[in-house]
Parts: structure tokens; sequence; C-alpha cells
């Protein structure tokens, strides 16, 4: 492929959705292939002559039924597809743009030649549910039971990874990753601008927003905290950490925080409980536990989100909150270039960075205690520290804090930079007046 070519715009393909007529034309045509002993080509049969024999089949057997001579070719495909390939899916797949396949709950998205397209509720969920079944059966996986995920390879060399209801709540959730099928040499690099320098602009931060409603609900946000909370979240500039005591409010400003990420960037919510109302259509959400008695089937909410940061592409991860192994999977997360936000209880900025490094080092103690640091040093971008702050007899939930987390210093401790605080008055000096008022003291 020449350098011109190269550098055009490309777009994905349209592809029709699938509909009921059409699931149930797949369903009536195994049924007659049963009958007629005609199995179909192995999942890993690499034979296009086999592949073409079996379309054949399909096409005489759908013309028997009496389809439409016109619509019979696109009919044959569909079957082909869905009872020898990976369904609807293989067409993207024959795509040299394509670098990725996201499946959510019915809805299809792809990253093609760089940039994230959205194509829309292809099929009823239950079809990619089915699909995912069929995929790890034919890969000799399984991912029924107990082990509701896959992660397999196709014969092509692309990763398959999927996690099925009940462990995703949101549907079955699919990815699909290829490996640099167009881009072989460091010439063809090269000519693409992979070396090149790149001016990054600071000086219309707004401008790094791509959508206009978003850049104008920031714009409608008076309070410079919540701006800057806001822009974070919405140009994932990096990682937030929402700390504070129980009943602070983390999790409501968890939440709407997640109204600013990309629309329809494949965001990851994961939760030990449903706890989370996270506004963004294109999601992939899991609920597990945080740990399972000794000899319990199943899988954990640390396993799940290993999955979906190494296997899966989010643009953005969301925990509900960090209360155990999870912790480590996050900041490991977070090390690997994922922007992740969550929750953690902590009455300051320091103690919610002292928890995150005892929740790590409770489930890899080996690493100790300045591998931990330098992990949370890495991955945390911002802490936002939310209290309970008593007005008379009743209590509001405010922000009271916003840190920046610079690295280390030279003592291995965190250098922190408060880009905002409330100044509520210090405890110290409250207490001590309360002494001194219970003496009697002036």
């Amino acid at each position: 492929m020449d350098n011109a070519s190269q550098t055009m715009m490309h777009m994905p393909p349209t592809i029709a959705p699938l509909s009921a007529d059409d699931l149930a034309l797949i369903q009536r045509t195994r049924e007659s292939l049963v009958q007629k002993a005609v199995k179909p080509p192995s999942w890993r049969e690499m034979d296009a002559q086999k592949r073409r024999q079996f379309y054949d089949e399909v096409r005489s057997i759908l013309i028997e039924q009496g389809e439409s001579v016109s619509i019979v070719n696109r009919q044959a495909q569909i079957v082909t597809d869905a009872l020898s390939g990976i369904g609807l899916l293989d067409q993207l797949l024959r795509d040299p743009f394509v670098e990725e396949i996201f499946v959510r709950n019915g809805e299809v998205a792809v990253e093609y030649d760089g940039t994230f397209y959205h194509l829309g509720k292809l099929a009823d969920d239950r079809y990619f549910e089915d699909l995912a079944v069929h995929v790890a059966d034919q890969g000799g996986a399984t991912i029924r039971g107990d082990r509701p995920a896959v992660l397999i390879d196709l014969p092509g060399g692309e990763r398959f990874t999927a996690i099925i209801p009940r462990l995703s709540t949101e549907g079955t959730a699919i990815n699909i990753r290829t490996f640099g099928r167009r881009i072989k040499t460091l010439e063809q690099m090269e000519k693409v601008g992979t070396f090149a320098k790149r001016n990054i602009a600071l000086d219309n931060l707004l401008g790094r927003v791509t959508d206009p409603g978003v850049q104008n609900r920031i714009r409608q946000l008076h309070e410079a905290p919540d701006r800057f909370l806001a822009w974070t979240a919405a140009t994932l500039s990096g990682s937030i950490l929402v700390a504070g005591e129980m009943g602070s409010g983390k999790t409501t400003l968890l939440n709407a925080l997640s109204g600013f990420l990309p629309a329809y960037a494949p965001i990851a919510a994961l939760e030990t409980f449903r706890e989370l109302e996270i506004q963004r259509p294109f999601l992939l959400r899991a609920v597990a536990p945080a740990d399972l008695p000794e000899g319990t089937p199943g899988v954990t909410l640390d396993w799940v989100l290993n999955v979906i940061y190494t296997r899966m592409n989010p643009a953005a991860i969301l925990v509900g909150e960090v209360v155990g192994p999870e912790a480590l999977q996050f900041l490991k997360a977070t090390c690997l270039g994922r922007k992740a936000l969550t929750t953690i209880h902590g009455g300051t900025v320091e103690e919610a960075l002292m928890r995150l490094e005892q929740l790590a080092l409770a489930t890899a103690a080996e690493l100790g205690l300045p591998a931990i640091r330098s992990m949370v040093a890495l991955g945390v971008d911002v802490v936002a520290l939310m209290g309970r702050v008593r007005k008379g007899d009743r209590v509001e939930r405010a922000l009271q804090a916003i840190a920046v987390l610079d690295g280390l210093d030279d003592q291995g401790g965190y250098q922190l930079r408060y880009l905002y605080e409330a100044q509520p008055e210090k405890t110290s000096v409250t207490l001590e007046k309360a002494y001194q008022f219970l003496e009697g003291q002036p």
C-alpha cells in the first residue's frame, strides 16, 4: 500500500443489522444441515475451497426453502459466517483497517484506522452470547458455569475476549484485537508519522474535549474545582482517586464524573454490588465479589479487572470502590497507561494513599512498600477528597481538597501539590477550643 493511500481517510463498512427473521433463518438452516448430515467447516479450517463448498450447500438449502434468489447470496453468507466463523463480525475482520472490534449488549463499534466508530445495534444480545459460546467451544475452551469469560486466539491470530451475563450485567461484552495487519516495517511506520514529533497545544485546554455538548457543560460549571475534575474526566488526562470517609459523597461524585467521559468510547465499570449510575451508553459492566470462600467456584473482582484492562482495551475504567485484592490490579492498570477512576476510604488525602498502599501490600507483600508506593505515584494522578461538614443540625457533603500527585520525593514520600483546599478548621484547634470552653477558660 503506497503512502497516499496510507494517509487518506478511511471509513468503516456499513453493516446491515440482523433482524429477527435473519436469526430465525440461521436456526432453520442449522436444523436442515443437521438433517442432511452436513457439518460446518472446522473453526480453524483455513482451506478456502472447503468453506466455499459449505457456502454453496447453505445456498442450495435456502433456495430449496423458497428464499428469494435476489437476496440468497447475502443470506447464505450470513448463515455461513454464523455457523463457521464469528458471525456478522467476520466481515469486519476481513477489512484490513479494522484494528479492534467492540461489542456491548448488541451494540458494535470499531477502532478503524486509528479512529473510534460506533456502528450501532447490529443484533440482539442473545446472538452475541451464542457467538461467544460457539467461539469458546470451537477453541476448546468454555464460557459456561463458574467461568463466564473466555480468552482465546482466533485462527487468523486475532485475540478474542468475551464476558457474558450474569457476570457482565449490561449484556454480552466482546473484544477482538487485531495486530498490525497493514504496517509491518519501520519504513512504513515512518511514512505514517509514527516517529514524528507532535506539538501539544496547551493554550486551549477545553479544545481537547471533542464532544461539543460536554464542552458546553464544562463551560457552564461555575466553580473551578468541579470544572477541573470534569475536564480531567472528559479528556482522560489522568486517573482519579475519590477519597473520603463513609457517607461523604464519594460514589455520588464518581457517578457525576462518569457523565463527562468521552461519549461512545469503550468504558468499563466494575463493582462488588451494583451501585454506580454510569451516564455513558457504550458500557462494559461487571459485578463480582471482592473475594470468595476457599473452594467456592466463581470469579472475583480483581480477576475480572485483570481481564478487562489487559484484553478489552477500555478508554477508562471505573471501579466502584477498592476494598481488597482489586487494589493491586487497579494500580497495575493505571501503570500500564489505563485511565481509571475509583473511590476509597480515607479521612485525608494522605490517609487515602496509605490505604491504597495497604490494600495492595496485603495482596502482594513480596513486592514491598517502596515498589507499591512507586506504583501509586506512577498510576494515580489526582486525589479528590470528599468530607462530611456539620452545619448546625445537619451534615453537608462537600469537596475538601484536590491534590495532584507529582511522584515521590528524595525520601520516598509522596509529593502532593494541592490545587484546592476548602480549609476547614483544623481538628486539633477545634479540640483545644472545646477543652478550654469546657474548663471554663477564656
